[in-house]
């Protein structure tokens, strides 16, 4: 739900927005302006900006910015290792690799263990599109850091913490969340932004 939130405070503020989502009832739903999680002013913010700057597909789009917000679910084996799980990272990952163009910034705000953005998510996009991170496109961590029940009131007044590929990556970043955060935390690498989250 998270993902949502950060979508519609997005398209408030006049961004146009695509939300995807595998789920087709979902994607109903909020096509609908009708919210299937429960948090304050949401619904209120989804009927206003609905089929406005706000769509929900289970297509990915073309855009210039991607930003992943999806579940790292732990997976325990027969010996009760725990690791974390990145299948849906993956899916997030294919799909926007067959629309990143030059220029385009992927922001990455799961939680994930450190290292994950360089050593994953930068090496899948390289791997599959052929470009070069930093030149060819931008990639950033920033960490959803809010509670259920004031996840609006908390985005739009925490300071936004920013791990940067490098510092076109993070200015990139830093100038979309500037627009709806009163404090952005300009950190020095994406991994002590992957650590700040997991703290």
């Amino acid at each position: 739900y998270v993902g949502l939130t950060l979508a519609l405070v997005l398209a408030d503020e006049g961004y146009m927005v695509t939300g995807v989502d595998t789920d087709e009832n979902r994607v109903s739903l909020l096509s609908a302006g009708t919210s299937y999680i429960h948090e304050v002013g949401l619904q209120e913010l989804l009927r206003e900006q609905a089929n406005k700057n706000f769509k929900a597909t289970t297509v990915m789009p073309d855009a210039d910015v991607f930003i992943i917000s999806v579940g790292t679910p732990i997976d325990i084996d027969e010996q009760g290792s725990k690791t974390p799980s990145f299948r849906y990272l993956e899916l997030a990952i294919d799909s926007i690799a067959q629309h990143l163009k030059p220029g385009n910034l992927v922001v990455l705000r799961s939680t994930v263990p450190v290292g994950t953005c360089r050593d994953y998510v930068k090496k899948q996009l390289e791997l599959k599109t052929g470009y070069t991170c930093g030149l060819d496109f931008h990639l950033s961590f920033a960490p959803e850091r809010t509670a259920e029940g004031k996840a609006i009131k908390e985005l739009r007044m925490l300071p936004q913490i920013i791990g940067g590929f490098n510092k076109d990556s993070l200015e990139a970043t830093a100038a979309i969340f500037r627009e709806i955060t009163p404090v952005i935390v300009k950190v020095n690498s994406m991994e002590e932004a992957e650590m700040a989250k997991l703290i």
